[in-house]
């Protein structure tokens, strides 16, 4: 049973701050920047009776963001970095009467220059001085000021201004490897890499450096000793320049390419003694700068020796501030607001012992695929729903920070985060199951995800106990990143795309056009055997859950709701003399081969049919409903969404939330499975040729070219460095051979581009030949 402790109402909001003439001090606020913070911002203001204006980039404005804000502003392209455009937004603000400007999080929101430039225009900047800032926000600048006024423990290395690299190589060789290279503006893991030896740093240090240099203005980078054995802990502080009160801690280990994805408070490992100690340093940190407003001090700590190192000040609001929210009960968005309105902390009693109630976790939901070293991804999130409107029941104590609903775009030019999930329970325990529950049973279909990622993460039972720390990803890769069982991807959810499929083709027969109703269902104008009709080919895009390849199978209907799964064989490789019987006209000989295998070996049969549907009477791709299926003596519930429709094949997502699992099928009739390979004759595509090719992941900035066209690469050398979403990826050979480059350095490409390819020395002349056509 939950303690009587727990409050039910919303969280504490500050009293408004009013002028002497009886009106308030911040009367309309602009929020500068996008996504789920602009939300979680926006929602605030409207609580404190403040006018919400956002600020949008063309790409965003259809964001929820937008959507919820009393009032946007247009701000141009998103390549042209808008929310970075100091002059603009200060230019926006004076023009539509704004009081005050909140930042948020990443982009300007530690930036010395917006500070001042948004306090010289007479406008309040809602966080720290500018002073503030130019000493804590940056890390290297932080830790001078720290070593020089404060008895604060740094952890060993290097924060000077040199950024000449053979003098930083020096000086990693001095700390010992392996060393952390980070961008000394800004945080979101974005220029940052772990070095385990000395060959490696050069490489590094430059992608670390560019990365740093495009997301915060700032290129230069620090070097810190890595701590292998390291728990990731902050303590959470907010202060008007006078009183200064810590917020307790969160812990923040769980990290994958040093960002982090799974948040908690309290952090379950600290000692009382210890958690002391560090509000205390944190509080030191914020007198010593009579720091304004809500800001965030890093410590890293090592488990082996009991000890904590200051890392960084965050002079921010951080992405994982509901959490703290939760357990002490205190809205911090409110409090910023109030503390910048004039406020004084001395004036709320709420505020005068802070301590934890429960335990909060926090997950974040991201465009990503793990199996593919958490590689960003893009597309329109077709279905988002949170897991009370799955259920049919609210729950209490969990909270959606989304920045997208249904139809929303994640874009190639933003970050890849699509919501935090929050929840609140007694007792750790609670949390951890309560949270698993609901990611579970959250909907997110369109976009590839690391939504079965977070569930194993919760699941772990070194995630059980409090003793995990930043390398327990890397640690347990393994059972994080296994590949998904097969049986119920080739089962359930696959007779749920058939099923789907089926209606989804009824419902484009009905609202068909009236010139063809009087035609009889099933008429043909030529002969038609008796299988053809009833088959389906079926791919399970096995590759985003793991799996090397897609697992085709055959679907054969042999009943009124009966059907027959057949597997395809998925290693089969064409051969030149192959090819040509499979594309000269007499053809049909590998499509043959394929529809025999089928027929040949039955590893299945299932009757099925469709209980109910939300299917739309318009067919068009995104339209995701909810539908339940009978399977044998089982029913089932799903959500279907189509990703993709072509000539010759439909990609529809199924979500199943009895497992929290998405999975990408493609499916197509039997003629238009063997019109694929007349497409494939077209583009001029073999499988041998696909294994050479390196087509870009997504669209992306072509940022270095490493290779140059016609030299000789060995397996893993560099080819080309991309940028998509604020990550830099280094495009390695998976083969040896020479390289023939297709792209130019700064050239902006679509998905799906052929960038490089690396051609076997012998068959180089023979591929060139043909290069004209």
């Amino acid at each position: 049973m939950e303690p009587k402790t727990r409050r039910k109402r919303p969280l504490f909001q500050t009293p408004p701050v009013f002028r002497e003439d009886g009106r308030l001090v911040i009367k309309r606020v602009l929020v500068a920047n996008r996504g789920e913070i602009a939300c979680r911002i926006i929602r605030t203001c409207k609580q404190q009776m403040i006018t919400a204006v956002a600020v949008y980039a063309d790409e965003d404005k259809n964001s929820l963001h937008v959507t919820l804000a009393d009032e946007a502003i247009c701000l141009g392209p998103a390549d042209q970095q808008p929310y970075q455009n100091i002059e603009r937004l200060v230019q926006v603000a004076k023009s539509t009467g704004i009081d005050a400007i909140h930042p948020g999080y990443g982009y300007l929101s530690e930036n010395a220059d917006f500070a001042h430039a948004v306090t010289t225009a007479g406008i309040i900047f809602i966080g720290p001085s500018p002073d503030s800032i130019l000493k804590l926000g940056d890390k290297r600048v932080a830790k001078e000021h720290l070593a020089e006024h404060s008895s604060v423990p740094l952890i060993p290395g290097y924060a000077g201004a040199n950024q000449d690299p053979a003098y930083l190589e020096a000086e990693a060789d001095k700390i010992g490897y392996p060393v952390l290279i980070k961008a000394s503006a800004g945080g979101g893991g974005k220029g940052m890499r772990v070095v385990r030896k000395k060959s490696e740093f050069p490489e590094a240090f430059l992608r670390c450096s560019s990365e740093a240099g495009r997301s915060f203005g700032s290129s230069y980078c620090l070097i810190e000793k890595y701590i292998e054995s390291g728990k990731h802990v902050e303590i959470q502080v907010i202060g008007d320049g006078e009183k200064f009160v810590s917020l307790l801690d969160r812990e923040c280990s769980i990290q994958r390419r040093h960002q982090k994805v799974v948040e908690e408070s309290p952090s379950p490992w600290l000692s009382p003694k210890m958690r002391q100690d560090m509000s205390d340093v944190a509080v030191e940190i914020a007198s010593l700068l009579k720091y304004v407003s809500a800001g965030t001090v890093e410590f890293i700590v090592d488990t082996q020796q009991e000890a904590f190192y200051f890392l960084e000040v965050n002079t921010r609001l951080q992405v994982e501030h509901p959490i703290t929210e939760e357990v002490t009960g205190v809205d911090i968005v409110a409090l910023q607001l109030y503390i910048a309105a004039g406020g004084k902390l001395e004036s709320l009693p709420e505020l005068s012992k802070i301590h934890q109630q429960g335990h909060a976790i926090e997950v974040r939901l991201c465009a990503e695929n793990p199996f593919n070293n958490f590689l960003p991804c893009v597309g329109i999130v077709t279905t988002f729903k949170p897991a009370s409107e799955v259920l049919g029941v609210q729950i209490p104590d969990v909270r959606y920070e989304a920045g997208v609903t249904s139809g929303s775009s994640i874009s190639v030019h933003f970050d890849s985060m699509i919501s935090k999930i929050v929840v609140w329970a007694s007792d750790r325990t609670s949390a951890i199951q309560k949270l698993n529950y609901v990611l579970k049973n959250t909907v997110c279909l369109g976009v590839t995800t690391n939504q079965l990622f977070l569930q194993r993460v919760l699941a772990h039972p070194n995630f059980q106990q409090p003793g995990y720390t930043t390398a327990f990803v890397e640690a347990y890769e393994g059972d994080l990143l296994r590949p998904v069982n097969v049986d119920y991807l080739r089962g359930p959810m696959m007779m749920a795309a058939v099923l789907y499929n089926r209606q989804l083709g009824s419902a484009k027969k009905t609202a068909g056009s009236k010139v063809f109703r009087s035609i009889p269902a099933g008429f043909r104008n030529q002969p038609k055997d008796g299988r053809t009709g009833a088959l389906e080919f079926v791919a399970c895009q096995l590759q985003l859950l793991g799996h090397t390849v897609a697992q085709e199978l055959a679907v054969t209907r042999v009943g009124t709701d009966e059907f027959e799964i057949s597997p395809l064989p998925t290693d089969f490789t064409l051969t030149a003399a192959q090819k040509r019987v499979l594309f000269n006209k007499r053809g049909g000989v590998l499509t043959r081969r394929f529809y025999n295998a089928a027929a040949a070996e039955v590893s299945s049969r299932f009757k099925a049919w469709l209980l109910q549907s939300g299917t739309r009477n318009t067919f068009s791709p995104g339209c995701g409903s909810e539908f339940h299926i009978q399977l044998d003596d089982e029913r089932h519930k799903f959500y279907g969404s189509v990703l993709s429709v072509s000539d010759y094949r439909r990609e529809i997502s199924i979500f199943s939330p009895n497992l929290g699992l998405s999975a990408n099928y493609i499916l197509s009739d039997a003629l238009s499975w063997a019109g694929m390979f007349e497409q494939a004759k077209q583009e001029g595509i073999g499988s041998s040729d696909v294994q050479r090719k390196h087509l870009s992941p997504m669209p992306c900035h072509i940022l270095q070219v490493l290779a140059k066209d016609g030299s000789t690469v060995k397996r893993g050398d560099g080819l080309l460095v991309i940028e998509s979403m604020k990550t830099e990826i280094r495009i390695n050979a998976e083969a040896a051979g020479v390289v023939r480059m297709q792209v130019e350095q700064g050239a902006k490409i679509s998905e799906g581009v052929v960038m490089c390819e690396v051609l076997v020395p012998d068959e180089e002349g023979a591929e060139g030949s043909g290069s004209g056509e």
